[in-house]
C-alpha cells in the first residue's frame, strides 16, 4: 500500500509538472509593449518613429536583425535612393522626405544608420532590440499575443546563425516591416511566394500550378577609382548626377550590357550558372569619398524566405523550390563569385571616352575595396527584390489590395483614375517605374540578344493594359491588414500588393511611406482600443489627419 501511494504521488507530481509546463508554454510571458515592430529597415524605423509621435505615452519595441537601423539602406549597401519625381515634386512625404533632405539621394551608409539611430533615441517610449530574429509567434483567438526572439550572430563566412540568448515579448499591436514577411508567415497569414499570382500561361511550365520563383537578388559591393566628369550629364550610355549634398550617382550601362563583347561573353558563360551583370546603379559613399556602392550583380534562384538557421524546423518553407538557394548559401556564393577576375574584367568595360576632353569616365580603373582581413566589402546580406505577397483571397493578381491595373491606370487627382477605389482609405502615394528584375537568366535574352528592361518581355499583357505608370498611385489602408490576425499591420515586403504591382512599390521611398502609415495606425489602434482590422471610416479619417500632421502626402491635387 505504501509503495502504491508512493507511485501515485510520484505520478501525480509528474502530471502536475507536465500540465504546469504546458500552461507556462501557452501562457504569454515576457515584458509587455503596446506596439511591437519587427524589421529595422527604413520602413520599420519609420513605423517606430511615427508610432512614438502619435502615441507618446505608449511603449514601442523595435526588433531588428542588424546591429544598426536602416537594413538594406545602411548595412545592405543600397545607398542610391530610387526616387521618381511627379511634375517636379517628390511624392514620398513624412519620414522619407525628412531623411532624404538630410542624406541626399546618394549617401554614406554609416551616416544613414547614425541618423536613424539618433532619431529613434529621441523618443523615450521606443525600445530597440538589435541582433534579434523571430523564432515563434504566439496567437490567441485571432490575435498575436507574443513573440519568441533569439539572438543572431554572423558566422565567419557572413551567414547568419542563431546565438544563445532568448527573449519573449508580449504586445497589443504588431507590425511586420521585414523583407521576408517572417512575422506574418509565422503567424499563419496566407502569403504567395514571388510571382505565383501571375496569369499561369505567362509562367514557365515548371512554375504553373505551384510555387513560383522570386525575382533575382543582387549583392551590393564596394569599389574605388570611379572616374567622374567635371560636370553632370550624359556621357555615352552613362548618366552622371550629383545630389544636394554633392555626392555623385551614376546609372546606365545599357549599351555595354547588351553589346560589349566582353560583358556579353561573361553573361553567356556565368548566367546559366546563376550570376550575371546587369545595367547599373552606382553611388558614391557620401560626398568626397573615393568609395562607391555598386548594384550590378544578379544572383538567380534565391528563396528569400529560406535561411540556413531555420533548416529542420517548421520555419523553413516546406514549399521551397529544390533548385533555389537559401539566403545564406546564396550570400556566401555571391561573395565568393565577386573574387572572379573575369567579373572585374567585364566590370571595367563600362567606360566612356569623351571626345571633347579626351578623358575616360566610368569604371575603367576600378578596384575592389577590401576590409581589414583582405576580403572584398559587400553588403551584410542580399538585396532581395521580392519575397512574398499577401492576397485578399485566392491566387489571382486582381485579388490584392493593390493591383497592377491600379498602378498602371492611376489618375491625376481624386476624381478620376483606375486607383479611385483606393482614395477613401488612402494612407500615402507611391510612384516608381514597374521595374521587374529577371527571374531566370533566360529572361535577359530575346533570342540571342540581351535585353533590358525585362518587364514588357515577361509581361506582354502589361503593355496592353497601359504599360508604365504615369501617375502616383493611392496606397490603400487595406494593404496593411489581414483577416488572419486582427492586430497585425504589414508594411514590409509581404504587404497586400500583387507581384507585378510590387515592382513599382518595392523601393525604399515607398516602403517608408507604408511604414509611416503602419506606425500611425498602430498608435491609433492602441489609443482607441480597436484592432486595425476593424477600423471604420472614422478611424481611417483620424489616421489620415495624423499622417498629414506628420508631413505625409495623401493627395495629388493641390
Amino acid at each position: 500500500m505504501k509503495n502504491l501511494n508512493k507511485k501515485w504521488l510520484t505520478g501525480g507530481l509528474l502530471l502536475v509538472l507536465l500540465l504546469t509546463g504546458i500552461y507556462a508554454w501557452q501562457k504569454p510571458s515576457g515584458p509587455f509593449y503596446d506596439i511591437v515592430i519587427f524589421g529595422g529597415g527604413f520602413g520599420g524605423t519609420a513605423a517606430a518613429v511615427s508610432a512614438a509621435k502619435a502615441a507618446p505615452e505608449r511603449s514601442i519595441l523595435l526588433v531588428m536583425q542588424d546591429a544598426v537601423p536602416g537594413g538594406l539602406g545602411s548595412v545592405g549597401g543600397q545607398n542610391f535612393f530610387d526616387v521618381r519625381f511627379w511634375r517636379g515634386e517628390l511624392m514620398s512625404g513624412g519620414s522619407f522626405a525628412r531623411w532624404y533632405e538630410r542624406l541626399g539621394q546618394f549617401y554614406n551608409t554609416a551616416e544613414a544608420a547614425k541618423l536613424l539611430a539618433a532619431e529613434l533615441a529621441t523618443y523615450e517610449n521606443i525600445t530597440v532590440l538589435y541582433r534579434k530574429d523571430l523564432e515563434a509567434v504566439r496567437r490567441n483567438q485571432g490575435k498575436i499575443v507574443a513573440l519568441s526572439l533569439r539572438e543572431v550572430v554572423s558566422d565567419s563566412d557572413g551567414a547568419i546563425a542563431w546565438g544563445e540568448a532568448r527573449k519573449k515579448v508580449r504586445g497589443n499591436v504588431f507590425v511586420d516591416a521585414s523583407e521576408e514577411g517572417r512575422l506574418a508567415r509565422l503567424a499563419g497569414v496566407k502569403l504567395l511566394a514571388g510571382r505565383s499570382d501571375w496569369p499561369q500561361e505567362l509562367l514557365p511550365a515548371d512554375e504553373q500550378g505551384g510555387v513560383a520563383r522570386q525575382q533575382a537578388s543582387t549583392l551590393m559591393f564596394k569599389l574605388q577609382g570611379v572616374a567622374v566628369p567635371e560636370r553632370m550629364g550624359q556621357f555615352g550610355e552613362m548618366f552622371f548626377t550629383r545630389d544636394q549634398q554633392g555626392s555623385w550617382g551614376i546609372w546606365g550601362g545599357l549599351e555595354g550590357y547588351t553589346s560589349d563583347e566582353v560583358v556579353t561573353a561573361f553573361n553567356r558563360v556565368y548566367g546559366p550558372a546563376g550570376f550575371a551583370i546587369k545595367p547599373f546603379n552606382i553611388a558614391q559613399n557620401g560626398a568626397g569619398s573615393n568609395e562607391w556602392w555598386v548594384n550590378m550583380l544578379l544572383v538567380f534562384d534565391v528563396d528569400g524566405r529560406a535561411h540556413r538557421r531555420d533548416q529542420g524546423t517548421d520555419r523553413f518553407p516546406a514549399d521551397k523550390r529544390p533548385e533555389q538557394m537559401d539566403t545564406d548559401t546564396a550570400y556566401t556564393a555571391a561573395r565568393e563569385f565577386l573574387l572572379n577576375p573575369a567579373f572585374w574584367q567585364a566590370l571595367r568595360r563600362f567606360t566612356h571616352l569623351d571626345e571633347k576632353t579626351g578623358k575616360a569616365y566610368g569604371l575603367q580603373d576600378v578596384t575592389p575595396v577590401l576590409d581589414e582581413s583582405g576580403r572584398l566589402v559587400t553588403g551584410e546580406g542580399l538585396y532581395l527584390r521580392e519575397t512574398v505577397h499577401m492576397p485578399i483571397d485566392g491566387t489571382d493578381e486582381r485579388r490584392f489590395a493593390l493591383t497592377p491595373m491600379e498602378c498602371q491606370t492611376a489618375g491625376t487627382g481624386s476624381g478620376e483614375g483606375g486607383d479611385l477605389a483606393n482614395y477613401a482609405s488612402r494612407v500615402g502615394l507611391a510612384f516608381y517605374a514597374m521595374d521587374i528584375n529577371a527571374y531566370l537568366y533566360s529572361d535577359l535574352l530575346a533570342g540571342e540578344d540581351f535585353i533590358w528592361p525585362v518587364t514588357g518581355s515577361l509581361r506582354p499583357d502589361w503593355l496592353a493594359t497601359g504599360g508604365e505608370p504615369e501617375n502616383p498611385v493611392y496606397l490603400p489602408f487595406e494593404m496593411l491588414i489581414t483577416a488572419a490576425a486582427e492586430n497585425l499591420l504589414i508594411p514590409g515586403y509581404a504587404t497586400g500588393s500583387a507581384s507585378l504591382a510590387w515592382s513599382a512599390i518595392r523601393v525604399l521611398p515607398n516602403l517608408t511611406v507604408l511604414g509611416d502609415a503602419a506606425g500611425a495606425a498602430a498608435a491609433l489602434s492602441v489609443e482607441k482600443n480597436i484592432p486595425p482590422l476593424h477600423f471604420t471610416a472614422a478611424e481611417i479619417a483620424a489616421l489620415q489627419n495624423t499622417l498629414r500632421e506628420m508631413g505625409a502626402i495623401l493627395d495629388k491635387d493641390k
